[in-house]
């Protein structure tokens, strides 16, 4: 397996075809993303999981949003590129002098990942997040 960092312009169709795969009801727009992020494919390029970061330089914080994955990767290939995909998110947060990266997740695969083999703190219980719509986003359900 191989990182790269990655092209939205390049990327993006792909994070698309995967929302399609898992029935979201449209796939989180483009132009939300951020520019930073990380690609994991196998050895034969084929796209396994992906991750954005969000930066703020001003308060060195930073988001980490993903882990996209291509429906129907095996657990134990999609285990270790997610592992990579979050230890390289971590590579980029330092090269950008961040001192802080937040991420949230509703899957308890990730929280074992997250926790028990990359050392995160584990910050909330049951939170509920929301959301301010500033545009014509009609569905929002990629975000939810």
């Amino acid at each position: 397996m191989q990182a790269r960092k990655w092209d939205l312009d390049k990327d993006y169709p792909i994070l698309s075809d995967w929302c399609k795969k898992r029935n979201w009801d449209t796939p989180m727009p483009k132009e939300v993303l951020p520019v930073r992020g990380v690609i994991i494919e196998d050895d034969i390029k084929q796209v396994i999981c992906a991750a954005g970061l969000y930066i703020d330089k001003e308060s060195k914080f930073g988001y980490m949003y993903g882990i996209f994955s291509r429906p129907k990767t095996g657990k134990i290939k999609l285990f270790k590129a997610m592992k990579m995909c979050v230890e390289k998110i971590k590579k980029e947060a330092e090269n950008n002098k961040l001192r802080l990266v937040y991420t949230t997740t509703g899957e308890s695969s990730l929280d074992k990942l997250y926790t028990k083999y990359m050392n995160m703190n584990h910050c909330e219980n049951n939170i509920k997040s929301y959301i301010m719509n500033l545009n014509t986003y009609k569905n929002l359900d990629w975000i939810s």
